[in-house]
């Protein structure tokens, strides 16, 4: 009697196969719920380290212009033979990150790999696409650097080379800050894919894979380029972080199911063609 109770005992505390494979199935349907969860906890966090960089870089940019008679600094200039000032060595001062050097003869791999300035997410590639939409780049890796995650919007901040000849600067001139009308509502500071300082924000004329509108005609594969701004927008959660040029910082969705979509109601490049989007690259 006694044996037959415990083998009805054992009987009943085994697990038949169809039990196991409810278990398993209830687990791989918990697993497929949670997995996005937590990936998407993950990217939040990159985001929030990413709007630290940035308020950071917009902090030190609003001291150096205090400190320059209110005039924001240069995206970059360059003389024959030296390596290319940036705006990261001109705020150097003020964060204090050991960060030098940027580009010499078009290299950026001797570029300091400060975190301040890279995104932690800059090696996401996803971009939305449609039907035709061709992939951002290719772009020549000497060129990378991943402490370029972040651009300057150079309508405020623009590059001057030699070779711009009458231009001078590109996109637009040295500004003071007595002359941003909106500061709240002009970005400072953008993302990018990591090949360049500063761009002008340049969706609509260009289709994103083109030069900006009006960029001079010197050699160099990526210069003025608007996929390095276009294709970065998408890098938090089909958004991006951007500074603005009271100092605040903000994400924005980024503006379509195309990564090559002209901004209109998030950023736009600019206010006179886009008067509802909430900032611009340019105010007029």
């Amino acid at each position: 009697m006694t044996a037959i109770i415990a083998n009805r005992t054992a009987s009943r505390s085994a697990f038949t196969l169809i039990e196991l494979l409810v278990v398993i199935a209830i687990i791989a349907i918990l697993a497929a719920i949670l997995f996005p969860v937590f990936a998407q906890a993950r990217e939040k966090a990159r985001q929030t380290s990413c709007t630290s960089n940035m308020k950071q870089a917009a902090l030190a940019a609003l001291m150096y212009a205090q400190d320059y008679d209110e005039y924001l600094p240069l995206a970059a200039y360059s003389t024959p033979g030296q390596p290319l000032v940036s705006w990261y060595d001109l705020v150097e001062p003020y964060v204090k990150i050991g960060a030098r050097g940027v580009i010499l003869n078009g290299v950026a791999s001797q570029r300091t790999l400060a975190p301040l300035w890279i995104c932690p997410s800059i090696g996401n590639k996803a971009v939305p696409t449609q039907s035709g939409d061709p992939t951002p780049g290719p772009f020549p890796a000497a060129s990378y650097s991943p402490a370029y995650s972040y651009m300057a919007n150079g309508n405020l901040i623009p590059i001057w080379h030699p070779n711009f000849a009458s231009f001078g600067h590109f996109p637009g001139k040295p500004t003071g800050l007595g002359g941003v009308q909106a500061p709240a509502q002009v970005v400072l500071f953008m993302e990018g894919l990591g090949y360049v300082p500063a761009l002008g924000g340049d969706d609509r004329t260009t289709g994103c894979t083109g030069r900006e509108q009006g960029y001079p005609a010197i050699t160099g594969p990526i210069n003025g380029i608007s996929a390095i701004y276009c294709a970065a927008r998408y890098r938090h959660s089909g958004g991006s972080v951007y500074a603005l040029a009271d100092g605040h910082v903000k994400w924005y969705r980024g503006p379509g199911s195309s990564w090559r979509a002209a901004g209109e109601s998030g950023v736009a490049w600019r206010k006179s063609l886009a008067p509802n989007a909430s900032v611009w690259f340019r105010e007029d």
